[in-house]
């Protein structure tokens, strides 16, 4: 006999687990997550988990405004312990780009960001760890900082089940199962689930369900590469997040005086994978070249300590935002996929605004129109007048 549930969620990670707690507090059905590995075992768990509004247009930068503010007293808005350690993002550029970074920095501005120009010495007495060139320009964000993702995941999965959501882990959605346009469950390696509404969470494996009812999903899983390194002894205090585009690298601090790092320059896209057999180690040619570009901003880091690095996924789009939407032409069925790096940062918002979608019949927080499917048909997809598109 088939399970029954009301709202089906395929897919443990961040996503999935924040719209199951959104949902469940909704009180308007049964809430159920399936999960065919363990919680955030896909991209959630390697993320880095940066927290930042630095975006280049209105309604990204708006979405994690607001879910900054839930990480900020995330232990009393969703329980756990607290996740969020503020630490501030500098955002580097070289000269040349100084007026699409004041462009920037206005419109996050008039959306109440705390962001502004700053100098080299008021760099150096917000992280006397960098240097920056006479040719470069830098930014900083004060309220941006990093988040514990397990914990965040964990949290997140325990508050669904305080409000009754069922999380079954290990149980693998091979299909969808529809009744003319009308979706009516999944098939898993247990057997029927039934469902009347089914939202995918799948991250880099958005794209293989949704072709089994004929939906193609712009989402292609790409491999991204993380390097590790431990500060040395002398570089003790703990620096700020950095998306440095002269260098090609974002990094931040992290748990025992590491600093964790990768790229900003959008290779991944030539670097596409199938998400259940690619390499989660870090290539040993590509972390010699990650630490000398890292040295160029601090120059400490030559005498730091390599831990190796690791392998991840993300889920990228064609213009690198998600894709927030029903199905198209099939009645119950939603996604939230594609978020090419950025999910973390917008997690909370997309849970309530995935929430208010599915129950209310259109989101009502934010104006997520923009991110509709149909965008890439239309070719009406999110353009980033800042000059670097992977920062969304």
């Amino acid at each position: 006999m088939a399970v029954q549930t009301d709202f089906l969620i395929v897919g443990g990670g961040v996503m999935g687990v924040s719209m199951a707690w959104h949902l469940a507090q909704r009180k308007v059905g049964r809430v159920m997550v399936l999960e065919k590995s363990y919680l955030g075992a896909g991209s959630s768990g390697k993320s880095g988990a940066i927290i930042r509004q630095h975006y280049s247009n209105r309604l990204t930068a708006s979405m994690a405004r607001q879910s900054l503010q839930v990480y900020e007293k995330f232990d009393e808005v969703v329980g756990g312990p607290s996740v969020f350690t503020r630490t501030g993002l500098v955002v580097v550029v070289p000269d040349k780009d100084r007026g699409n970074l004041e462009t920037n920095l206005t419109m996050q501005q008039e959306l109440g960001i705390d962001v502004r120009l700053v100098s080299a010495q008021i760099l150096a007495d917000i992280d006397a760890n960098a240097r920056l060139g006479d040719d470069e320009v830098a930014a900083f964000e004060a309220e941006a900082g990093y988040v514990e993702a397990v914990q965040v995941v964990a949290s997140y999965a325990e508050a669904a089940r305080r409000e009754g959501a069922d999380i079954r882990l290990g149980v693998e959605v091979r299909s969808i199962v529809t009744q003319g346009n009308k979706i009516v469950g999944v098939e898993t390696n247990e057997g029927r689930y039934s469902a009347g509404c089914v939202i995918l969470a799948t991250g880099p494996w958005a794209a293989q369900l949704g072709k089994e009812v004929g939906v193609n999903l712009p989402v292609q899983a790409c491999r991204t590469q993380v390097a590790l390194m431990r500060r040395p002894s002398e570089v003790s205090k703990r620096g700020a997040v950095y998306a440095d585009f002269v260098q090609g690298v974002y990094f931040k601090p992290t748990h025992g005086h590491m600093i964790h790092a990768g790229s900003v320059m959008g290779e991944e896209t030539k670097n596409p994978v199938d998400p259940d057999n690619y390499d989660e180690s870090a290539d040993g040619a590509w972390l010699p070249g990650m630490r000398q570009r890292l040295c160029r901003r601090y120059p400490a880091l030559h005498r730091s300590y390599g831990r190796g690095g690791y392998g991840a996924l993300y889920a990228i789009t064609p213009d690198w935002h998600p894709i927030l939407d029903k199905l198209p032409g099939i009645e119950g069925g939603y996604s939230a996929v594609g978020f090419s790096g950025h999910g973390f940062k917008m997690a909370p918002i997309v849970g309530q605004l995935m929430s208010e979608m599915i129950v209310d019949g259109a989101a009502k927080t934010l104006d997520v129109s923009p991110l509709r499917f149909e965008r890439f048909e239309k070719n009406d997809v999110v353009k980033a007048p800042y000059g670097y598109g992977v920062m969304g």
